[in-house]
Formats: structure tokens, C-alpha cells, sequence
């Protein structure tokens, strides 16, 4: 608890182990209080108030205080009140605070390192299902990419289960893709020491992953990945839930299991970016896809109109941050145009069914051609675009290659909307039909056929345009209790 003096912070109250930390002191260190002290009153007051409020949120310690105790905050145990806070922080129905000012005292962080050791659940509590599903095989979660100096990348991965060893290779589930041999590193602050081998629950930074990015599931094989895979869809099947595991099935990503990770909001602002010189523009490039495998959040496209590189970010600050590491990390002086608010087109229209044809001259004799049959609807869930098929029984299997296609064609239509050319969200697409002049077709003309279907429809739908909000519940009573304390 703080406690103030002329206005001024003064001093720091451990209200769990009845020590003060006075600032603006020499010794700048933890001190017991001293017992039949204003101090220690005040200090029991506060620690009263604790109780008081712990009782709220566990039936247990308030009988253990009030009932065999009676209330009297001189008869309990410090350990009683550590192990209520952390059982109700565990359960998620409070939060413990803690304050301090690093700047002016270190020694005032030492409460908040303690929280997290007492208060905070360990993998082994929080994830006991993973535990059971996993059993001794590898799984972890990369939550953090950096580059240094020399541009190389080093990927933070939180261990959930089984052990990671040096020059093995994982596979990356959001991806559907198998990356190493690793190398792996101890992280001690800035200092990296190599190491053969970690284990469950520790954090190990790793070289060798070259294509994922933070947020990524990453385990032991693809079998594994394909074991646990079908156990959830069992098990979700069977219960109609998966419990209280964080893997899940994102069948929009891939049909392997993922870790409930980072999920990246749509971006609600937009700037052009300009190398310094053309010379640049190889660095200038390499140093944005950095900065999009370290910040998921961060998207670039560019404008095909323009031919601008376009960065889009969650707000001023994160452009702000984007163009400090392009300077002072990768030595680029970069031009970054107005930023200007991110809007959407929303289709109003509920569904519409569109027809397209499309063809294009193979020789002097012959032609290819393709036409299809599009069903557009709103949704109302966010998430990634996936591409539809419910095609009759008269139609052929479609190939990847030609799915790829017709994707690619809805998403440039996606991109730019018929109303002000921002990009059209929150729509679902299914290709109900689906005909081609033969097996040999040019993808392009499949994409380019799904982008006029698309367009024609929103041509003849009613649109309008959104723009970004963002919703926050301020609690007037919470906020009147601590301004009376």
C-alpha cells in the first residue's frame, strides 16, 4: 500500500508480511514495523480492509476469519492470506495489486516478483488437460521474435510439454509446415547461453525458424499433430466441448491443433511508407517482413492502384514505435505519409446469389472458359477469410491449385470496395457452382473470373461504410472505493 507525506509518495506498505520500504532513505530496504507504532495501526487497518475483501470472493477464508478468529487480523496467518489470494486469483474472480517505483527504489519491484511466484498458477495447474493429452511430447507456443545485429532472428517458445533438443526440427501447426534443425539458447537477460536440451515449462530462445511468427503453435511432428488432432475432434464430438484445454481446431487455419495464442485484431489505421532511395528498397523490404513475423498485429500490403507500401497498425503510438525500430534499428530513414483511419464497407444486402463468365482465347481455333455460381452473405464473427465450396455431386473435385485461384481473385475483390475503394469485411463466400473448359485451365482465369463475380455482386448490393470503435466498461463504484482509500 502507498502511503503519502506532504502530498508526496512516501513510503510503501508489504501488508502480507508487515514490512515498510521508506523512500528518499540511504539503506533502501524492506524494514519490519515496529510493533505499538501509528505505523503499525495504520498497517493493520489496511490489512483489515484485505481480509475484508478477500471474504468476499472465498466462502472459506471467511469463515477461517470471521467465525474462528472473529475477525481479529492479529490471529491470522499470513500464509492463510497468501493462499486465498492466489486461490481466488486462480479461479479469475480477482486480480491482486501491487504498486512501486522502480525508478526511485528497486527494491520495490521485490513485492511484485513474490506475487507472481505466490498468486499465479504454474503450467502444471493451469493447463493440466494439455498435460494429459500431450503426456511426454513436445508442444510450445512462440510468443516473442526479435533480430539482432546481424539481422538473425531468435524465437522465444514457452515449453507446455514434453522436452525440445538442440538440432531437432518442430512443426509448426498454424502453418502446416516443418521447420529447423534449432539451435537453442538459455536467454539470461541480453546473454544468450547455448544449451542441448530444455524441458517442460521453460523458456528457450531458438534460432533455425525461418517462417513462423509470433502467435504459432509449434509441435513435436506432424503425426503428433495429427494424433492430437483427431483426440480433440473426438472429444468435441463426444462432449460437445474441449474442457478447460487452451488447444482448439481452427478449421479456417489448418486441421491441426493450435494453442489459444495471439490473436491480432483488424488494424484501425493506415499510412504509406517510402524507403529513403531506391537503393533501399531491398533492406527496406526485408526489414518490414521483420517487423510483421515479430507483431502479428502489424499488416503491409501494397496498394495496387499506387503502388505504395501501405502499413496498417492498431493506433498512432504502434506507427510511432514501427518507424523508430526502421531508424534506429535497420538504419532507415523512412518518408511515412498521414495516417488516416481504416474504414470498412459492410455488405447490408443479407445474401445474393451471383453468376460470372469469363473466357479468354487459347489459340486461333479454340477458347478457355469458366463460369461459376457465388452465394454472398453477411456474417457477423470476425475472423479470417476462408473461401467456400458446396458444390453438387455433378461437379468435379476442385484442386488446391485451382482453390488457391479462386481465393486469390475474392480477396483482391475483398480489397478494394465499390463505394470508396477501403476493404470489404465481414462477408462469407461460397462457390455453389463451378465449371471450367478443361482440366488445363490457366489460374488466372479462375481468379479473375472470382473477382468479376464478386465485384458484380457488390455492384448491385447495398453497401456502407464503417468505421472502427472500441468498447470499455469504467466500474464508478470500484473506482470511488479506491479514491476513499
Amino acid at each position: 500500500m502507498p502511503h503519502y507525506k506532504d502530498g508526496h509518495l512516501h513510503k510503501l506498505v508489504n501488508l502480507l508480511d508487515c514490512s515498510q520500504l521508506v523512500l528518499n532513505n540511504n539503506k533502501e530496504q524492506w524494514t519490519a514495523i515496529e510493533k505499538k507504532s501509528s505505523a503499525f495501526d495504520e498497517y493493520l487497518r489496511q490489512k483489515e480492509t484485505l481480509c475484508y475483501g478477500i471474504s468476499e470472493f472465498d466462502p472459506g477464508f471467511m469463515d477461517n476469519f470471521l467465525n474462528k478468529h472473529e475477525g481479529d487480523v492479529t490471529k491470522i496467518y499470513d500464509e492463510d492470506i497468501r493462499a486465498a489470494l492466489r486461490k481466488i486469483t486462480i479461479d479469475r474472480k480477482a486480480a491482486t495489486l501491487s504498486c512501486g517505483t522502480a525508478l526511485r527504489s528497486t527494491q520495490s519491484v521485490r513485492p511484485l516478483l513474490d506475487q507472481i511466484i505466490h498468486f499465479l498458477p504454474s503450467p502444471e495447474e493451469q493447463h493440466p488437460e494439455t498435460i494429459k493429452l500431450m503426456g511426454q511430447k513436445f508442444s510450445g507456443l512462440l510468443f516473442k521474435i526479435t533480430h539482432n545485429k546481424r539481422k538473425n532472428r531468435n524465437s522465444y517458445i514457452r515449453i507446455y510439454s514434453g522436452s525440445l533438443k538442440t538440432n531437432s526440427s518442430v512443426f509448426n501447426t498454424n502453418q502446416s509446415r516443418v521447420e529447423g534443425p534449432l539451435k537453442l539458447f538459455k536467454p539470461w537477460g541480453e546473454e544468450l547461453e547455448p544449451c542441448s536440451q530444455t524441458n517442460e515449462g521453460e523458456i528457450v530462445v531458438a534460432t533455425g525458424l525461418v517462417h513462423s511468427i509470433t502467435g504459432d503453435t509449434l509441435l513435436q511432428s506432424e503425426q503428433v499433430a495429427s494424433e492430437i488432432g483427431e483426440n480433440l475432434r473426438g472429444r468435441l464430438n463426444a462432449y460437445g466441448n474441449l474442457g478447460e484445454s487452451p488447444l482448439h481446431i481452427k478449421k479456417h487455419i489448418s486441421e491441426y491443433p493450435v494453442f489459444s495464442g495471439i490473436d491480432a485484431p483488424e488494424p484501425v489505421f493506415f499510412c504509406s511508407v517510402e524507403p529513403p532511395d531506391t537503393k533501399s528498397t531491398h533492406d527496406f523490404e526485408r526489414a518490414l517482413q521483420n517487423l510483421c513475423k515479430e507483431d502479428p498485429s502489424l499488416r503491409v500490403r501494397v496498394d495496387n492502384e499506387t503502388d505504395q507500401t501501405i502499413i496498417e497498425t492498431m493506433g498512432e503510438l504502434h506507427m510511432e514505435v514501427v518507424k523508430h525500430k526502421l531508424v534506429s534499428e535497420y538504419g532507415l530513414n523512412v518518408f511515412v505519409g498521414p495516417l488516416q483511419v481504416a474504414y470498412k464497407e459492410i455488405l447490408k444486402t443479407p445474401n445474393i446469389t451471383q453468376f460470372a463468365k469469363i473466357q479468354e482465347p487459347l489459340d486461333e481455333k479454340r477458347v478457355q472458359w469458366v463460369e461459376m455460381e457465388m452465394f454472398i452473405q453477411h456474417k457477423t464473427d470476425v475472423g479470417k477469410f476462408k473461401l467456400k465450396f458446396d458444390l453438387g455431386p455433378e461437379c468435379h473435385f476442385i484442386r488446391p491449385d485451382w482453390q488457391k485461384a479462386l481465393s486469390e481473385g475474392c480477396q483482391n475483390a475483398l480489397h478494394n470496395g465499390p463505394l470508396i475503394g477501403y476493404p470489404v469485411h465481414n462477408v462469407e463466400i461460397t462457390i455453389k457452382n463451378l465449371v471450367a473448359s478443361g482440366g488445363k485451365i490457366n489460374s488466372a482465369l479462375l481468379s479473375a473470373c472470382a473477382h468479376k463475380c464478386l465485384m458484380d455482386a457488390f455492384a448491385k448490393a447495398e453497401m456502407t461504410i464503417a468505421e472502427p470503435v472500441m468498447a470499455f466498461e469504467v466500474n464508478h463504484a470500484l473506482l470511488l472505493s479506491f479514491s476513499s482509500k
